[in-house]
C-alpha cells in the first residue's frame, strides 16, 4: 500500500511538473510572439509625413512584430491617393517602408482639387504643383492631363500657375507663370520641352522674360 501511494505521489508530481513546464513554455512563447516593433524606417515620401505613413500602415501603436504582415501593410498604404506603390520589408524587430508617391500634376484654383494621373484629391495638404487658373474645354482635358504627366516633378515645383491661352494658330496653347518671374508658352504636343527649362536658363543668364517653346524656341526679355 505504501509503495502504491508513493507511486501515485510520484506520478502526480511528474504531471504537475510537466504542466508547469508546459505553462512556462506557453508563457514564454506568448511573450516572444508579443514582442513589439522596435523601429520603423520610411523612405520615398515627400508629400506624406512619416507620421501619416505610419498611421496609414496602422503601425502607430508599434504592434507585435510577428503580427505584422507585409502584404497587408502594403495594401493599406496603396489605399492612399498619394501612394502609387509601396514595399515593406522586415529586419530584426524593424520595419522598412519604401513608398512611391503619385505626382500631383496641378491644382484647380477654383475648387482646390489636386489632380494626379488617376485621382482628384480634396484636402488641405500643401503640395508642390502649379495652379490651373482657367477653364479648359472638356474635350481637351484628357490631352492636357497626359501632357502634364510628362513634366518632371522638379519642374512642376518651379511652375506657379498655368492657364489655357489659345490663339488663332493653335487652340492647344498654354501660358505658364514660373516662380522665378519668367513665363513660358507651350503647346500641348511640346509640354515635355519645359523639362529643359533649367538648362535653357543657364544659356540665357540672369534676366527675366518670356520663353516661347510653342513656336521658334526663343526667349524675349522683358
Amino acid at each position: 500500500m505504501q509503495k502504491n501511494k508513493r507511486k501515485r505521489r510520484l506520478r502526480i508530481g511528474r504531471v504537475f511538473l510537466l504542466l508547469l513546464i508546459i505553462g512556462l513554455v506557453c508563457f514564454a512563447f506568448i511573450k516572444f510572439v508579443d514582442i513589439p516593433i522596435r523601429s520603423i524606417t520610411i523612405k520615398g515620401n515627400e508629400i506624406l509625413t512619416d507620421k501619416e505613413v505610419i498611421e496609414l500602415a496602422k503601425l502607430q501603436d508599434y504592434p507585435s512584430y510577428f503580427g505584422v504582415f507585409k502584404i497587408a501593410v502594403e495594401k493599406r498604404l496603396k489605399e492612399s491617393p498619394y501612394v502609387s506603390d509601396a514595399k515593406v520589408s522586415k529586419g530584426l524587430l524593424t520595419i522598412k517602408i519604401t513608398i512611391k508617391e503619385e505626382k500631383v500634376l496641378y491644382i484647380e484654383k477654383q475648387t482646390g482639387k489636386k489632380i494626379t494621373k488617376n485621382d482628384e484629391i480634396t484636402d488641405d495638404k500643401i503640395v508642390c504643383a502649379p495652379y490651373l487658373s482657367s477653364e479648359i474645354p472638356s474635350n481637351k482635358k484628357g490631352r492636357f492631363k497626359k501632357a502634364m504627366s510628362k513634366i518632371n516633378k522638379n519642374i512642376l515645383c518651379q511652375m506657379s500657375e498655368i492657364k489655357y491661352d489659345p490663339n488663332e494658330i493653335d487652340k492647344d496653347r498654354y501660358y505658364v507663370f514660373m516662380n522665378d518671374g519668367n513665363s513660358v508658352y507651350l503647346t500641348i504636343n511640346k509640354f515635355d520641352k519645359i523639362n529643359k527649362y533649367n538648362t535653357i536658363l543657364e544659356n540665357i543668364g540672369k534676366q527675366n522674360g518670356t520663353l516661347y517653346l510653342d513656336y521658334g524656341d526663343y526667349f524675349e526679355v522683358k
